[in-house]
């Protein structure tokens, strides 16, 4: 039990020198540097959460989105086409052409997106106008973990404000 709080105390005793121990991006390994990948990005997540607001019909929300984009690295906009599958509360398939957009020096991404969706035995229509952000947890300069939220608006009469918490990753070329 003791030995947890020694730990955490080592590591961030030696975060700061782990952090000034970094390979200079000039040198040899500048192959691998974020300026060297090409833009193209994949991503995945799944998503849980509800509706609000809905006057009949179930309100629960579970869902697999599968995104490709491509990422501007000096303006950290992220033009991307994602692609839905819904099993709650039916089955479901949803079109989202969207733009991401990364905070300068944080590892947040803002979202917007429109949702084209065939929920509700209604055809394909638009859905919802979804907003989100999410926390980028960066490995190397290819793979990254996120944790999200997105909220949206509903455009649609038998649809409810969506709230989902998301999770996934993102592997860019």
């Amino acid at each position: 039990m003791r030995a947890l709080p020694l730990l955490t105390c080592c590591a961030l005793a030696l975060a700061p020198g782990a952090a000034q121990a970094q390979p200079d991006p000039t040198g040899p390994t500048a192959a691998a540097s974020p300026s060297a990948l090409s833009g193209l990005t994949f991503a995945a997540s799944l998503g849980a959460g509800g509706e609000t607001g809905m006057t009949q019909g179930k309100a629960g929300l579970l869902e697999l989105e599968v995104a490709a984009g491509w990422e501007h690295q000096p303006t950290r906009l992220r033009p991307e086409l994602a692609l839905a599958l819904g099993v709650a509360p039916e089955s479901s398939i949803a079109i989202r052409p969207g733009l991401r957009a990364g905070l300068a020096q944080v590892p947040i991404w803002l979202r917007a997106a429109i949702d084209f969706s065939t929920a509700r035995d209604a055809g394909l229509h638009t859905r919802w106008l979804l907003f989100g952000a999410a926390w980028e947890i960066q490995f190397n300069t290819s793979l990254a973990f996120d944790l999200g939220l997105d909220f949206g608006i509903p455009l649609a009469s038998s649809s409810g404000v969506p709230l989902m918490l998301r999770a996934g990753g993102t592997f860019r070329l």
